[in-house]
């Protein structure tokens, strides 16, 4: 009596310990599933902001080489002046000649006006840019925390990602 006494005290505890170590292998499958689970949406994200990225910058380059095509165009519009300018120089009495001289200098401010306001826009267009990608890789890098943060605090069965916002609004 004593014997399977025991006898069944020894089978309690191997049975135990078979559950302990089954709870423990379930627990452990569980955590590398939800690390999978996190590090391909980490991936994910980062691949959906390096083509958010790649698209900023393509747009930034589209902008410049359109700005660099305006100035080319008003150079050559000043070369095409300067000829015009210099034979009707040739051909003007004195009189005449201070007007042209007076015009032309007036144009060149206006020119040098005009590059300068190019110049700016080009700039500012960079900087609007650069300020947009600098903002949107935050607010990824700021989504990726928190659902960093809201994993681990939750089953991954549970877990919900909201999609990526702009200016307050859902991409969705």
């Amino acid at each position: 009596m004593a014997n399977m006494k025991a006898d069944t005290e020894e089978a309690g505890q191997k049975r135990e310990q078979a559950l302990r170590k089954e709870k423990a292998d379930a627990d452990e499958a569980t955590r590398k599933r939800e690390q999978l689970y996190m590090e391909h949406e980490l991936k994910r994200q980062k691949v959906m902001v390096e083509a958010n990225t790649t698209l900023q910058q393509e747009r930034v380059k589209a902008d410049v080489h359109r700005e660099v095509a305006d100035m080319k165009a008003l150079e050559k519009r000043e070369a095409e002046f300067r000829q015009q300018h210099e034979r009707e120089r040739e051909q003007a009495r004195d009189a005449q000649l201070k007007l042209r001289e007076l015009a032309a200098k007036e144009l060149k401010e206006r020119v040098r006006l005009e590059r300068e306001l190019v110049r700016q826009k080009q700039q500012n267009v960079i900087l609007q840019k650069q300020r947009e990608v600098d903002r949107l890789e935050a607010q990824v890098d700021r989504y990726l925390f928190q659902q960093a943060q809201d994993s681990s605090a939750k089953p991954a069965s549970k877990v919900i990602l909201a999609p990526v916002k702009k200016n307050g609004d859902s991409f969705a």
